[in-house]
């Protein structure tokens, strides 16, 4: 698989997968947003969006999303790991962790002081995942929320 950042080129295909990604969180389909969504975050640069591309078919894979945020405390650059989807086609492949390579190595090579995500407490998989590659709970701070 190839790891690469996403263009306007895979937009039409990111789509797919996405709306894939986003009814698996409970969220009803809606093409026609998703894809305006994700071309303004692309050609604005607004996030960063890897996508692992099959390279004999150019499928895509996966795709793991990041928004860039600052600690003030430690006066650097954080990166937010939002969406991680891997398509039903190419589960169990290993995809899920060579984003998250991708981003690790990404963070890095941006001085980035940590990457941050959250993930549903009975997402099991992810749960692991995440706990494979390193990732800690946060215990000394509390996540609220507030609707607009």
């Amino acid at each position: 698989m190839n790891i690469i950042n996403c263009s306007e080129h895979y937009l039409d295909k990111l789509v797919v997968l996405f709306e894939e990604y986003r009814f698996f969180c409970g969220f009803e389909r809606s093409p026609k947003e998703t894809k305006a969504f994700l071309k303004k975050l692309i050609v604005n640069e607004e996030s960063v969006i890897f996508i692992a591309v099959d390279p004999e078919t150019d499928s895509i894979m996966g795709f793991v999303n990041l928004y860039p945020s600052y600690s003030t405390l430690a006066l650097q650059r954080l990166w937010i790991l939002n969406d991680l989807g891997v398509s039903g086609d190419f589960r169990g492949k290993g995809v899920s962790k060579a984003l998250i390579f991708k981003v690790q190595e990404f963070a890095k090579q941006s001085n980035a002081i940590r990457i941050e995500l959250k993930t549903g407490c009975t997402n099991t998989t992810a749960l692991s995942l995440y706990q494979s590659m390193n990732f800690t709970v946060d215990t000394d701070n509390v996540y609220y929320r507030v609707p607009c």
